[in-house]
């Protein structure tokens, strides 16, 4: 009996040497294992076409003062723009070679008193995935449009208009962020320098005087902006 038992597993151990090789070639027919596609996110840079809007206040954008040259020197000036919403659009073209960036960049805005200030200005700035610091200067132009009044202690007051177009400087700087890959939020301060203008007005009662305007003045704005990279 137990020679009969031991010949059974040997049969047994045989067969399953003799099926190895069978189901080792069985297994290559098998699929082979897919593997799962790797998912990454959309890199963020800052390279290509961007258009946007701005929103901000200008300090001081009319300096206005008069030379009385009547005899009775008594001209006063009446007039007040310490401060001025402004707001407009930008748009512009960003090159970025690792952290280095160079861009070009128009802008328009319009104010209280200035019918358009726009400028084009060029950009240097370091750059990484999400932030932006950037310097930025060009050439400005200006179209003004202001009121003011001139009073005289014996005519009374009267009032005047004084418009002029320019072309100026513009410098400063800014910082950017990505909250998305195609959308930026930033916040840019500039300093535009337009000179001054100079012209020559009558008062009530034939006094004669020089209104001057120093145009250079500050801007503080945020920005908001669609890249198409």
């Amino acid at each position: 009996m137990r020679h009969a038992t031991r010949r059974r597993a040997i049969a047994g151990l045989a067969g399953a040497l003799l099926l190895a090789p069978n189901l080792a070639n069985a297994t290559d027919l098998l699929p082979p294992h897919q593997a799962q596609p790797v998912v990454s996110a959309e890199p963020l840079t800052w390279q290509g076409f961007y258009i946007g809007g701005n929103l901000g206040a200008a300090f001081d954008p009319n300096n206005l003062s008069i030379r009385d040259l009547s005899a009775a020197q008594d001209l006063k000036l009446n007039f007040s723009s310490d401060t001025a919403f402004i707001g407009g659009v930008q748009g512009g073209y960003n090159w970025q070679v690792n952290s280095l960036l160079l861009g070009i960049e128009g802008d328009v805005d319009f104010a209280n008193n200035i019918d358009y200030l726009a400028s084009v200005r060029g950009r240097l700035g370091w750059a990484t995935p999400n932030w932006l610091f950037y310097g930025t200067a060009g050439a400005a132009f200006i179209d003004t449009n202001t009121s003011f009044t001139v009073a005289s202690a014996a005519n009374g007051p009267a009032s005047f208009k004084f418009a002029t177009t320019d072309t100026g400087f513009v410098g400063g700087g800014g910082i950017d962020y990505k909250i998305s890959p195609h959308i930026s939020v930033g916040v840019e301060g500039l300093y535009y320098d337009f000179g001054s203008d100079k012209q020559n007005f009558t008062a009530a009662g034939g006094e004669p005087f020089v209104l001057k305007d120093d145009l250079d003045f500050a801007v503080v704005r945020a920005r908001l902006n669609f890249h198409f990279n």
